[in-house]
């Protein structure tokens, strides 16, 4: 294979639905430059790994396939969380840029890929680009476009994405990312205990500004096999607070991460009041005090959880 500028990573794992419209949304791509796909297939317990043999010996002078196991597998409460699939995957990858599309979504501009590394190419303080995306839902067939529509008005081609906008909130698909190789190593996974998408944001923004491009790159698919599908509401309230604290933890300096755990950590406290945790959010609501030191706070924390726990023990 000749020299490839992007390399797209795609990690898949009991996707027999959908591998193939993922794979066939990435082969369409229209670009000037070469690209490879690297495949992760993790050891799927239905026929994702004869579909993506099937890709890629159709394809092998674009894809490399790359069969796992799942014995170094990296588990939370007993649930695969993919992250060696991936972090094994961006190992392989050779070009100066990777984007990601996992196994279960699919990209819809057939120029996508050529337009974001135009950008790029032309900007170099970006570290990463990502751009606008749609939900499909399944089960009742339904599409939703991002949370994003706000932002771009008079015409926007892009906008820039910082630490303070990630801390004021914005909907990022990781479907439609394309980030520069060299502001991101994958080593850095190693020292976190909960590392998925939003850390690799977070690493990119250090080393240079994120733009979000205006046009839809990409669909992300929401089905009862999505890891993300599963968890349920208290789970992620639990989830999001635990990588938004080590982020933090990791980062004590910067002000913007500090107030995005603090939003977390306020949001998993009226989680636990609601599902009358009434000691862990006791707890929570004292190390948040700790952290901004808000006598009114703290006060409304413990009104709150007096409140749900008289109403407990009625």
């Amino acid at each position: 294979m000749e020299d490839v500028l992007v390399s797209i990573v795609v990690p898949t794992y009991n996707h027999e639905k959908y591998i193939s419209s993922c794979l066939d949304s990435i082969l369409k791509q229209k670009t000037n430059f070469n690209y490879e796909v690297i495949v992760g297939e993790d050891q799927s317990q239905d026929k994702t790994r004869e579909i993506c043999k099937n890709y890629a010996q159709r394809y092998s002078n674009i894809i490399r396939l790359f069969l796992w196991n799942r014995e170094n597998e990296a588990y939370e409460e007993d649930q695969s969380t993919g992250r060696n699939n991936f972090t094994q995957c961006y190992k392989k990858s050779r070009g100066k840029y990777v984007a990601i599309c996992e196994g279960d979504d699919y990209w819809v501009d057939e120029y996508k890929l050529q337009k974001q590394i135009d950008f790029l190419q032309a900007n170099k303080e970006y570290s990463f680009c990502y751009t606008r995306f749609k939900t499909f839902n399944q089960e009742d067939n339904s599409f939703k476009i991002d949370f994003n529509e706000k932002y771009f008005n008079s015409n926007r081609t892009f906008i820039d994405f910082t630490f303070e906008t990630f801390q004021k909130g914005w909907h990022i698909g990781t479907q439609t990312l394309v980030l520069r190789r060299q502001s991101f190593n994958i080593e850095i996974s190693r020292k976190f205990k909960y590392f998925r998408d939003i850390y690799i944001i977070i690493e990119l923004l250090k080393k240079g500004k994120g733009a979000c491009l205006n046009f839809v790159g990409a669909v992300y698919r929401i089905h009862d096999g999505g890891v993300h599908s599963s968890v349920s509401v208290y789970k992620g309230f639990q989830k999001g607070y635990q990588c938004h604290k080590e982020l933090y933890v990791n980062n004590k300096k910067n002000i913007f991460l500090k107030k995005k755990f603090m939003h977390s950590a306020q949001n998993f406290i009226q989680s636990n009041i609601q599902n009358k945790y009434i000691l862990k959010a006791l707890v929570l609501s004292i190390e948040l005090f700790f952290l901004n030191w808000s006598i009114l706070g703290l006060f409304k924390n413990f009104k709150r959880i007096g409140f749900a726990f008289f109403n407990f023990r009625k």
